[in-house]
Formats: C-alpha cells, structure tokens, sequence
C-alpha cells in the first residue's frame, strides 16, 4: 500500500524526469533542426575575430597579437574540456539510443539522416575555419 506521501513524491520524481527529458528532447532537436546558413558563417571563429578586430579598428599590428593570445586561450580551452569530451559524447549517444527507442522505423530512418546532414554541415563549417 502506498502513502500519500510515497504517491506525492512519485508523482514529483515523474514530473522533474519529464522536465529533464523535454530539456534534453528540446535541446537535442535545436542541434538537429537549427541549422541556419547564415548563422553558422556569422559565428565561425574566423569571422567573429574579423568583426572584433574591425568593430575595434584593430591595425594589422594589432590584430595579429589578438589572433595569437586568441589562439592561446582557444588551446587552454580546449585542454580544459579534453577530460569531458567523451563524457559529453556519451550523453549525445545515449540520448540518440533513447530517442531512437521511441521512433518507429521510418523515423528512425529520417532521423539518422537528419543527424548526418547536421554532422556533415558540422565538418564543413570546422573544413571552412581552418581554411580561413
């Protein structure tokens, strides 16, 4: 027999649960279908540090002593986030398998593709920064 106190604190564990799910569901679906052309060319690396430095008026001089203590935090950065990498990797592939759980085999179809096209975009976003 359950107490009304057990039910109530069932029915908060359930909500809370729900409220985690729809955050990673909603966040998950951003990173898949909020993929904006415009958007991602505005916020490469390379063409924020050029409206930084010309918002600034930075002198060539001047920009590339920018570039370089940029370059150093971006490496002190990501020495940082290393050791999560592939924690954060696991919770991405994990929450893919539960989502995938949920979908019937035509979705999960589209939903392998849309995942592929976003990673695909994702190189190339990564292919034109370091051209730049």
């Amino acid at each position: 027999m359950t107490t009304p106190r057990s039910t109530k604190s069932l029915a908060m564990a359930f909500v809370l649960g729900a409220l985690l799910v729809g955050g990673v569901l909603g966040f998950t679906a951003e990173r898949v279908f909020g993929h904006d052309e415009a958007c991602a060319h505005y916020f490469t690396r390379v063409e924020m540090r050029r409206r930084f430095a010309e918002k600034l008026g930075l002198s060539a001089e001047q920009r590339s002593k920018v570039e370089a203590i940029l370059d150093r935090k971006r490496a002190a950065m990501d020495s940082v986030t290393a050791p999560v990498r592939a924690q954060l990797q696991a919770v991405s592939d994990s929450t893919t398998k539960r989502i995938e759980a949920v979908l019937d085999d035509a979705q999960r179809a589209k939903f392998a593709q849309m995942r592929a096209d976003h990673d695909r975009r994702e190189r190339e976003d990564r292919a034109a920064v370091r051209r730049e």
